[in-house]
């Protein structure tokens, strides 16, 4: 019974490869997601190209009861927990 899981288990972890991969080659093929004004090559996709781009994530644009350094360490801890997830489920499967 195991055996036969672990078997359906990887035959879908194959077709999702596969459509994810086709998905990649699609979206770089027709470009999606580029700003032509922002051509900086391959580049292109990451926010520190984006001229200005410390204009977007300044203090004053985010307004929140909690202070910043809250949000830096729940984002850190969900980090933690999602590399505990991954490694778990790496070792299970």
């Amino acid at each position: 019974m195991k055996s036969t899981l672990k078997k359906i288990i990887k035959i879908i972890g194959i077709i999702f490869m596969i459509g994810v991969v086709a998905v990649v080659l699609y979206i770089m093929a027709n470009g999606i997601g580029l700003i032509d004004s922002l051509d900086f090559g391959a580049g292109a996709y990451y926010y520190a190209d984006i001229p200005q781009f410390s204009k977007y994530v300044n203090g004053e644009h985010f307004k929140s009861a909690f202070p910043m350094w809250i949000h830096i360490v729940l984002f850190l801890i969900w980090g933690v927990a999602m590399y505990k997830l991954w490694s778990w489920l790496d070792k299970k499967l």
